[in-house]
């Protein structure tokens, strides 16, 4: 029952940051670069800090499901991804819809890659 709660609670501030990055970052010529940078920030966290900085130190296994799950998962949405690529498809923007998944796809495998590639310098630092 606690880890329903921790993962409620985490999902309550992904979900309170998610929204306030997409009111911040605009849709910029009809790319919806506020979904696009939220994604990116969110598979960054989940490869770096999740999968890495919280399972390397000692702490609780519900402060890495409540980050994983509740924060990453409310932060980032796929449902929204698939929305803005209709919206573009609907509105006769093949070619940035195409760009969109091609970005997306290609960004959020970046980002996860640039986060191991950080964890795995910091500990070969140590």
């Amino acid at each position: 029952m606690l880890d329903y709660l921790v993962i409620a609670l985490f999902a309550f501030a992904g979900g309170t940051a998610r929204y306030w990055l997409g009111v911040w970052i605009p849709s910029v010529g009809g790319f919806p670069l506020g979904t696009f940078v939220i994604n990116l920030i969110g598979c960054f966290i989940f490869s770096w800090v999740v999968k890495h900085i919280l399972s390397d130190i000692d702490v609780s296994a519900r402060l890495v499901l409540g980050v994983g799950v509740g924060f990453c998962g409310a932060l980032t949405t796929f449902s929204s991804f698939a929305l803005d690529t209709m919206k573009l498809v609907q509105a006769g923007e093949i070619g940035l819809a195409f760009l969109y998944l091609l970005l997306s796809f290609i960004g959020g495998l970046a980002m996860t890659v640039l986060g191991e590639a950080i964890y795995h310098r910091r500990v070969g630092e140590e």
